[in-house]
């Protein structure tokens, strides 16, 4: 028997992201870029190998970093949608928890929510996504870069994958989609305008 709650469609709070960028944070990444690059076979090494595997992981940190801070926003959108969902007679005792948020915001969010992504030049977001939930499971707080080990900061986006799914695998947990559960995706920026054009009609 299909659930009475699937009979109506839930309006969510928005999910907001905060942006996370400065001049010398994008250097970094370029110069990481540059070594990829080198590994590859598509540009030739200028420099000694051990300063560009330094820059390298200086530009994973960075990632590292901007992904954990990501994830903040993205788990504190599961928390106050897990907090409306027990607070809702209908929902209280259907299973729906954090981890049926991060399924939905994951691999069957709203059109709107995957096109504002797509406008954003976020392709594969549901990667992102992934990786950012599973390393705030972890790290509420980014760690400083000297407590990472080269080797988890060179492929930290496969552990953090792996992380995701023991995340989503810790309870049993029941499934939603974006046709009875909606929400939109803002930057804070955007959000904090229609905030204040809201404060202006009244």
């Amino acid at each position: 028997m299909t659930e009475a709650w699937r009979d109506r469609v839930w309006e969510l709070p928005p999910l907001i992201l905060h942006p996370f960028h400065h001049d010398a944070d994008l250097e970094k990444l370029v110069e990481s870029s540059r070594f990829s690059l080198y590994v590859s076979g598509l540009l030739e090494l200028q420099g000694d190998r051990e300063s560009l595997e330094a820059s390298l992981l200086a530009g994973r940190y960075v990632e590292f970093r901007m992904v954990c801070c990501v994830g903040k926003d993205v788990l504190r959108w599961m928390k106050q949608c897990a907090d409306f969902a027990r607070r809702e007679e209908s929902l209280a005792g259907s299973g729906i928890c954090e981890q049926s948020f991060s399924d939905l915001v994951v691999h069957r969010a709203p059109a709107p929510v995957a096109e504002r992504f797509h406008s954003w030049g976020v392709m594969q977001y549901e990667r992102l996504l992934v990786r950012a939930i599973g390393l705030n499971a972890v790290f509420p707080h980014p760690p400083e870069h000297s407590v990472l080990s080269p080797g988890f900061l060179a492929d930290y986006y496969s552990y953090a994958e792996s992380l995701f799914a023991c995340y989503q695998e810790r309870v049993t947990f029941t499934r939603i989609d974006s046709g009875s559960f909606r929400f939109s995706l803002y930057t804070s920026q955007e959000y904090s305008q229609i905030l204040e054009t809201g404060f202006q009609k009244e």
